[in-house]
């Protein structure tokens, strides 16, 4: 067992095997592992193509068997609101009987995403806007007009903020 939580924990940054861990690996786990991070099922190719080098080849029943394990602990609809708030590429991994929980978390988490990066735009324009009439702008229409768009600047922060608050946290 611990030898393969050992096996399970060096096998998550990496993406090839070698032959030691092709001759010692626990496909079942490898799957696991890889189905719980979200990885496409393309990554038993990278997987193959290592253990080719030894003459090896991986036991796919068994990774598969895993990594649809795996993708229960993946494909929720939490693990698609943390993708997507996170700004992450939809992970299209998930099948069928799970992909909605997941993708509905997915539009969730990256809706709000998205807002949060509209208002980082918005308060990046506020800052322009305070430092150009600070450094003085000594036209009296264009510093009317530049207290103007800070003015709509300013309400549309506000409207963002007031949308991201209102929200769900999940």
């Amino acid at each position: 067992m611990h030898r393969a939580i050992a096996l399970f924990l060096l096998l998550g940054g990496c993406a090839s095997l070698d032959k030691a861990e092709c001759l010692n690996a626990d496909w079942y786990a490898i799957g696991l592992e890889d189905g719980a991070r979200g990885r496409a099922v393309e990554r038993l190719g990278g997987h193959r193509r290592a253990c080719a080098e030894h003459g090896i080849a991986p036991d796919t029943q068994r990774y598969l068997a895993g990594r649809g394990e795996g993708l229960k602990s993946f494909c929720t609809f939490q693990r698609g609101y943390s993708q997507g708030r996170a700004g992450q590429a939809f992970a299209d991994v998930c099948p069928a009987e799970l992909a909605g929980p997941f993708a509905a978390g997915y539009r969730q988490g990256r809706d709000l995403y998205e807002l949060h990066r509209q208002l980082a735009s918005v308060q990046a324009e506020i800052k322009k806007s305070k430092e150009a009439l600070k450094e003085g702008i000594r036209d009296p229409r264009a510093r009317a007009r530049e207290v103007e768009r800070l003015e709509a600047l300013a309400r549309e922060a506000e409207t963002l903020e007031g949308e991201i608050n209102r929200r769900p946290s999940n």
